[in-house]
């Protein structure tokens, strides 16, 4: 099998299927971004829920996040748990813990 040559320039057609690939994840990446609904989004790019969720997945896009939704980080977490242990007393840390030191 040969391989293609690199240095091959792109003919008129390909360049232009090249360009409208390359808009189209542009445009599929902002609107995932956006407050779109999955229905949406679906309806929008004529794939269903599967089809719609594997297009994501190989232009390397994973999860979504709700609109509007806080996510807090790892830190902010433990932070917010060290808060709620502080008030505890040895009986309840205990009692909550299970004898096991915390985290």
């Amino acid at each position: 099998m040969t391989q293609p040559n690199p240095r091959r320039r792109l003919t008129p057609e390909e360049l232009a299927v090249s360009k409208e690939r390359a808009s189209a994840k542009r445009r599929f990446r902002r609107r995932w971004a956006s407050d779109a609904t999955i229905e949406e989004l679906c309806g929008e790019f004529g794939m269903d829920e599967p089809a719609l969720m594997a297009y994501a997945a190989s232009l390397g896009i994973v999860g979504r996040d709700p609109p509007g939704c806080y996510l807090p980080t790892r830190e902010e977490i433990l932070l917010a748990c060290a808060k709620f242990r502080a008030g505890w007393s040895e009986t309840e840390r205990q009692s909550r813990l299970g004898g096991r030191s915390p985290v």
